[in-house]
């Protein structure tokens, strides 16, 4: 009985880990102001090897050549072309104008540091949208 339980116990720690258990919601939000059509929403999740921001699969935008995920100290509120990457830091550049997507913040960014997330044009300095933290 105990090798079966024990192997019982393996089997199911195996599948709670495949399904991605060790993954925790830290944020979730919507695009709350947007200068650029943007759907879906977004999600900050915490998982065994670090910290993500996880576009929703219905996640859509007008296609730019330079689209780049911003976490800003500002309120997105607050944010336009200008202003988007004062007091913001860089996460990554957007993979695709649309889908599911998941990008891993650099582990040197605390996001309690930061009050919102941004999609910004640098290349033409063009605030696509954003949503508070």
């Amino acid at each position: 009985m105990t090798k079966l339980f024990k192997y019982s116990a393996l089997v199911f720690l195996m599948l709670f880990l495949s399904q991605g258990a060790f993954s925790q919601s830290l944020k979730k939000g919507k695009w709350d102001k947007q200068n650029k059509s943007i759907s879906g929403s977004w999600e900050i999740t915490k998982k065994s090897d670090g910290t993500y921001i996880v576009l929703s699969d219905d996640f859509k935008t007008k296609k730019a050549p330079d689209l780049k995920l911003f976490l800003s100290k500002k309120q997105a509120s607050s944010v336009n072309g200008k202003n988007a990457t004062k007091d913001a830091v860089f996460v990554a550049k957007l993979k695709s104008p649309k889908g599911g997507q998941s990008y891993k913040i650099p582990s040197n960014i605390n996001i309690d540091d930061y009050t919102s997330l941004l999609i910004h044009c640098e290349k033409y300095s063009i605030f696509w949208g954003g949503g508070n933290l």
